[in-house]
């Protein structure tokens, strides 16, 4: 009864202690709570339902092949401005794959099926050009044949819904990238560069609105001016998800920052990585960027990051049924059937919670206005996709490209509408989905939405870096 009554007590003050550390630790972003803007949803939910659900499963599937060997072209050109420049640093440069080293799936599988493949020399042979041996004349379509048509056909249609300009496959100079050997991290492109790339990002794509004013912040305009109650959801929604966006890739760069930069005074932490020695997490970086002592919009931003998330996973969770019928197929039997096991498990968590976001808000009210903005919408986000291409530093590029292709896929998603197959009267016939997407488009979907879990995930590491920094504060004024 005594040993009963001892373990109570030790469990209850284990439990009691953790709870202080972890109100302790809350302490530091005590500000970074309530409601996400715009969205009916709980900072601190979302971070608990991210860090131990999500960020596990989605780092464990862009581990797999079909997921981390991504097709680009880095040399498509500016199409704004001519500029040779170009960051120095071996940091910024990519190691691209050897055909070798690129799963015999990814480099030789069937287009036949591809919507692309319609445009093909194979595709457009007439009959007699294929076989010229006679036979009886067949009019008849096969069931697959006539999946792949209408795959075509719907493809055609979603050319005009894109939300960004996809790299074309025949220009002879896409290349594969192994993402894992090419991480997101600092690389030190910085300064006037960077600046007139989010400049143009923010301040060039408005919707029609008075031009933004830069500050000092190299983070990009001032959100209460930007984001203003005043504005329409839409415009808001814009903004935010940009801001998202921005603000995920500054927090992957202090995240992931080269220890042989710290200051001196600063003490170094553990390693982010023990694949990746020599880089871990910059608390002053982070700090610089987002502390409100020194940028105003800090918070705000960061919030625009769960707003991003959220969207994201809205888009996740909408497409899930289309993404659970891929094959993910490399060529690797057992792997592949390893990664489709994987995607249906995650894809089943995101579908249970993932309906945060509801994009049957935007373009609602006058049609005529709502078309007007819904064109904008995309033609200033197909402009951002194409700012990418203008980034000094190749590594930059690489990420900004995939990532914003990440987020276009996922408007792509949201405003697609949904066919009902069969008799449309027949509520037992099952509703699908009316897009189709790329394997760079899914890819870029997983990944991107990987970067924007990662970053909440970094934001409790953060926190609880702060935290010690100021118990050491406490302990060495005390002392």
């Amino acid at each position: 009864m005594i040993r009963r009554g001892a373990l109570l007590l030790f469990v209850t003050l284990l439990a009691w202690s953790l709870a202080q550390q972890s109100k302790e630790r809350g302490r530091c972003f005590s500000l970074l709570s309530g409601m996400v803007d715009d969205i009916n949803a709980d900072i601190q939910k979302i971070t608990g339902f991210n860090n131990l659900k999500v960020l596990p499963r989605i780092k464990n599937i862009l581990r797999k092949d079909f997921f981390h060997y991504f097709e680009v072209n880095l040399e498509r050109g500016c199409p704004f401005f001519d500029d040779d420049k170009r960051c120095p640093s071996s940091d910024c440069r990519v190691k691209d794959c050897p055909a070798e080293e690129i799963p015999l799936g990814l480099r030789e599988y069937s287009l036949e099926s591809s919507p692309h493949h319609k445009y093909s020399k194979e595709a457009n042979m007439y009959p007699e050009e294929i076989d010229c041996g006679l036979g009886k004349l067949d009019s008849s379509l096969s069931e697959e044949r006539k999946t792949i048509i209408a795959n075509w056909t719907r493809h055609d249609h979603e050319d005009e819904l894109t939300f960004c300009e996809p790299d074309d496959d025949s220009s002879g100079k896409m290349i594969y990238v192994d993402l894992l050997k090419n991480p997101e991290r600092y690389t030190g492109y910085k300064g006037p560069a960077s600046n007139r790339i989010w400049f143009m990002v923010y301040n060039e794509n408005c919707f029609n609105e008075d031009s933004i004013t830069y500050g000092t912040s190299y983070l990009g305009p001032n959100d209460q001016n930007a984001l203003g109650q005043s504005s329409c959801l839409e415009k808001r929604a814009f903004y935010r998800m940009v801001s998202g966006l921005h603000s995920s890739i500054s927090v992957h760069l202090s995240y992931r920052y080269p220890l042989s930069l710290f200051s001196r005074h600063q003490p170094i932490s553990r390693d982010y990585d023990s694949n990746n020695p020599g880089w871990g997490p910059n608390l002053e970086e982070f700090r610089r960027r987002f502390d409100p002592s020194i940028v105003p919009d800090g918070l705000t931003r960061l919030r625009n990051l769960y707003f991003t998330y959220l969207v994201e996973l809205r888009a996740l969770a909408k497409a899930a049924p289309y993404l659970m019928k891929q094959t993910y197929f490399t060529g690797d039997e057992k792997m592949d059937k390893e990664t489709r096991s994987v995607v249906t498990d995650f894809l089943q968590i995101i579908q249970n919670e993932g309906s945060i976001f509801n994009e049957h808000l935007l373009f609602t009210g006058d049609i005529n206005e709502a078309n007007v903005l819904k064109k904008q919408f995309r033609e200033h986000f197909r402009n951002i996709s194409r700012i990418m291409d203008c980034v000094g530093c190749e590594k930059c590029r690489l990420w900004g490209k995939l990532q914003t292709q990440g987020m276009g896929t996922a408007l792509k998603i949201l405003f697609s509408d949904t066919v009902r197959k069969e008799n449309p009267l027949d509520q037992s016939s099952t509703a699908e989905p009316n897009f189709q997407l790329r394997r760079t488009e899914i890819i870029s979907l997983f990944n991107a939405f990987g970067r924007l879990s990662t970053s909440i995930g970094a934001l409790d590491d953060f926190c609880e870096m702060i935290h010690e920094s100021e118990k050491q504060k406490r302990h060495a004024a005390s002392g």
